[in-house]
């Protein structure tokens, strides 16, 4: 639990101290640097696979400000816009829901990684793992 509380802090003293910058990060060294609009088209539910291997998303907690951050950046959409662009595209069975975290931390986030070969999840920078492979980044 200590170390949970610790990571979550952590991620927000990162981003608290940031410029705001984010990494597209897998652990999958086959999914490849993605320029910004395939970036765009992934988060939008536009596109699934990634040079024809099919990726699952992770998202922070809806109340995140990193989320929130990370979405009016990219996308120019708000969290609550984008929940809704999600929902009708999950009810139409387009696309499949990003998984939301239910704490925002690293530690989740790396496991949850490992544990979904061809997952993708975005970090702020300074909280970049070693081992993790950087597919776009979002800067300021």
């Amino acid at each position: 639990m200590i170390r949970l509380i610790l990571s979550t802090l952590l991620f927000w003293f990162a981003f608290q101290a940031s410029a705001n910058s984010f990494a597209v990060i897998t652990l999958n060294p086959d999914l490849k640097a993605l320029r910004s609009n395939q970036v765009k088209l992934l988060y939008r539910g536009r596109v699934s696979h990634i040079n024809g291997i099919p990726v699952r998303l992770l998202d922070l907690p809806r109340d995140s400000e990193n989320r929130e951050y990370f979405y009016r950046k990219l996308l120019n959409k708000s969290p609550t816009q984008m929940s809704a662009i999600w929902a009708k595209l999950s009810f139409s069975g387009k696309a499949i829901v990003p998984v939301e975290l239910p704490d925002e931390s690293l530690e989740l986030i790396l496991h949850w990684l490992e544990n979904n070969a061809n997952g993708i999840a975005y970090v702020p920078k300074e909280l970049l793992p070693e081992d993790a492979y950087v597919i776009y980044q979002l800067a300021d």
